[in-house]
């Protein structure tokens, strides 16, 4: 048996999401079965768990797949070095939901079972919290050298913090009936520009900077000599 490219794996692989997608948003979510995913797309009935395990794997197969798409698109646009941060992530956003755009009632469907799910907070996001979250922090570390916005040392959790923003965004969007989704728009462009304001300010470190400070300098001294005695004996009984 000829042994499958990687290349031909990813075209099956985004074969399977797209095939379940329309399945989904034809026969519902519960009455289309993996067999019958895996006959339309053209593969053996167990090849298609090579791919994915579940159908909820599926789901969040699409959504990681619609944030490689967003990524390579923004990353092939034209003068990105001249944006600045706002409009780096304002763009970003832009091409995620214009993907999302076509399969909007089923991502609506998808991200109520999503958020009913006990498992959203832990690994199964992971493949968009991989593909956004990166490619934030690369804009976050760059606007900090070129003076944009102040330097952190906070920066990676700063990144994941925007990448969860852009996952509230979503789930504005699929509810938003306003004329070409305006509301979500103007949503995105006074939270970007509030969150921009405050890194530039650098108020998170400095608040950290703060906060260091005082537990280094006084923390002790108000517990007393005693209190660190206390530590001391508790210590060397515990060995």
């Amino acid at each position: 048996m000829a042994r499958v490219s990687k290349e031909k794996q990813e075209e099956i692989r985004r074969l399977i999401i797209h095939t379940a997608v329309e399945m989904f948003s034809e026969k519902g979510f519960d009455s289309t079965t993996m067999k019958q995913i895996a006959r339309e797309v053209g593969i053996g009935d167990a090849t298609i768990y090579k791919y994915f395990s579940s159908k909820d794997k599926l789901i969040f197969g699409y959504y990681g797949l619609r944030a490689e798409e967003a990524v390579e698109s923004f990353t092939q646009e034209s003068d990105l070095e001249r944006y600045s941060l706002q409009e780096k992530i304002q763009l970003l956003i832009d091409i995620y939901l214009e993907n999302l755009l076509p399969d909007r009632e089923f991502v609506a469907d998808s991200l109520q079972m999503i958020m009913q799910s006990p498992s959203v907070l832990f690994e199964d996001v992971t493949p968009v919290r991989k593909e956004f979250v990166g490619l934030i922090h690369d804009m976050l570390t760059e606007a900090e050298k070129s003076g944009e916005i102040e330097k952190s040392s906070f920066t990676a959790y700063t990144a994941k913090l925007t990448n969860d923003f852009i996952l509230a965004i979503l789930l504005y969007w699929v509810k938003d009936d306003s004329d070409e989704f305006s509301n979500t728009t103007q949503l995105v462009d006074m939270s970007l520009s509030l969150g921009i304001e405050i890194l530039k300010t650098g108020i998170v470190s400095k608040m950290t900077d703060l906060v260091g400070f005082f537990v280094k300098a006084h923390l002790f001294k108000f517990m007393g000599s005693d209190f660190l005695n206390k530590m001391i004996l508790a210590k060397s009984f515990s060995r």
